[in-house]
């Protein structure tokens, strides 16, 4: 009996702990008062090594050096750059300096490739100033590397904010620990997890509970109080793990995109003035179920250049223009500027052989990553098989030679599907790049389209982002979708 009442009673105290204050805990500890503190460099006695860390400090930061580093922000760049502002706006809320992170293949974070630059300008940091101060990454470093040639290597925290408890994403190595730039001098990792909610009411506190976590604010178990540790302020660099889907910072400022770089933007330029006038097509068939639907949605496509977008597009058509076009008036169609995962290049003869083998080829390659070549079928083929015989399609590709002018491929693609080469001195062959760079083709388009979600494509941030900008500079339209004809929606109707 008594083993039986001593587990009923463990068992209330835990319930009684969870359900306290916020929906938030420590993971690796209930009370971070009771750690063990470790070596802070406030107390050191060396005075000649004092000052030397003062000198550096005062160098880069005018004072202490306190900052918030991005280790990994999940998701890919839409809504990465959108926690990204979360944590910048963060900083200056908790007094300290953010990293701009590096960037690569769409993502965000302090171990890639490319500097911040790479991606985007810098004058959006420049700009909002007075809600928070910034540093490059490569000025972060050198600091790293000046505090490390003193023997007062850069103290750090890990601090992971996560969706919930169940769900932890994948996170890389912090590399700037293994390179032995940042010590965590037995400091343990700290957690933090709030419900997630599309409802911005119910993140209403959201804001202040990452600040206090930033802080070292806790709600003391036995006390109720909140108490704050004596780490957390001291540690000068917060490694961030982010693992988010919405935002929390209530700053307005804070909703406003960050620009691209000047290279993307010219590069954007000088394509758009070439291709004018076009219509961007932003069609994801990755996850379009069934994929059946492809096909008929590849007609509707077909059928909306055929018949919408002469009038759309030429803005001095008359109302006379209008009554005389018919099926026997022959029109210029605009060029199709196509954002899609489907392969871009590709010989035509492997499209016939792939729908003669039901899908099946090991020579196309899907152009977003995590689109399996398996994944392609049959319909795939023969929708974008049938959009490039009736239109005149443009594509972007990452092209591994420095020359503009030089063969993206050896291959013979259709007469209608015209590969525009970004060579690897531009693009440096990263996919994240590319993907902005057809972000602000679609946002310059005379006319904007996307498959209709969930019969021809999905709703995504990609395409939010382009419709917000296009509303900002009003053109033919901000977005019209093209969905299953009306014969394959009663067909359909007929089989259910």
């Amino acid at each position: 009996m008594l083993p039986f009442r001593r587990i009923q009673f463990i068992l209330l105290v835990a319930i009684v702990i969870c359900m306290t204050g916020f929906f938030y805990r420590w993971h690796t500890a209930p009370n971070p008062s009771k750690w063990i503190l470790p070596t802070m460099y406030d107390k050191d006695d060396n005075k000649d090594l004092v000052l030397k860390r003062q000198l550096i400090d005062e160098k880069y930061c005018g004072g202490p050096c306190r900052f918030t580093l991005p280790v990994f922000i999940m998701e890919q760049e839409s809504k990465a750059q959108m926690h990204f502002r979360q944590l910048s706006f963060m900083s200056g809320l908790v007094n300290r300096t953010v990293v701009l992170p590096n960037v690569g293949g769409s993502r965000l974070g302090a171990c890639l490739d490319n500097d911040f630059e790479f991606y985007y300008s810098r004058s959006w940091a420049f700009n909002n100033q007075d809600h928070f101060q910034h540093i490059t990454m490569s000025e972060f470093k050198q600091w790293l590397l000046e505090r490390q040639a003193i023997d007062r290597p850069a103290t750090s925290q890990s601090m992971h904010i996560h969706v919930n408890l169940r769900d932890h994403a994948v996170e890389p190595q912090n590399c700037l620990v293994a390179d032995h730039l940042l010590n965590m001098n037995g400091l343990p990792e700290r957690r933090l997890y709030l419900n997630e909610t599309a409802n911005p009411l119910k993140r209403l506190y959201y804001e202040d509970a990452v600040r206090d976590f930033f802080m070292g604010v806790y709600r003391d178990p036995d006390s109720g109080e909140s108490v704050q540790d004596e780490i957390t302020n001291n540690v000068e660099v917060l490694s961030v793990y982010y693992d988010r889907r919405f935002p929390f910072i209530h700053n307005p400022a804070a909703e406003s995109p960050i620009p691209y770089s000047e290279q993307v933007i010219s590069q954007a330029d000088l394509i758009a003035n070439a291709l004018s006038p076009y219509w961007a097509v932003h069609w994801r068939t990755e996850r379009v179920e069934p994929a059946s639907n492809l096909v008929g949605c590849a007609h509707s496509l077909v059928d909306y250049f055929d018949t919408r977008t002469y009038l759309t597009t030429n803005t001095t058509a008359t109302s006379e223009d209008i009554e005389i076009k018919d099926d026997s008036t022959p029109t210029e169609q605009p060029t199709l500027f196509l954002l899609t995962d489907y392969p871009h290049v590709f010989d035509e003869n492997d499209v016939e052989e792939a729908i003669l083998n039901n899908g099946t080829s090991d020579k196309m390659q899907p152009a977003s990553a995590s689109f399996s070549p398996n994944s392609l079928t049959v319909h795939h083929h023969q929708a974008m098989q049938y959009v490039y015989k009736h239109l005149q399609v443009h594509v972007t590709h990452l092209d591994s030679s420095s020359s503009s002018l030089s063969e993206t491929s050896s291959s013979s693609p259709p007469a209608n599907w015209t590969v525009v080469p970004i060579p690897y001195d531009v693009a440096r062959l990263d996919p994240g790049w590319l993907g902005i760079l057809d972000k602000l083709l679609a946002m310059r388009a005379d006319g904007f389209l996307a498959g209709a979600p969930g019969v021809c494509g999905r709703k995504s941030s990609f395409t939010n982002q382009i419709m917000n900008e296009r509303l900002d500079h009003p053109r033919a339209n901000v977005i019209d979708y093209f969905d299953l004809p009306e014969s394959y929606q009663q067909q359909n109707g007929q089989v259910e």
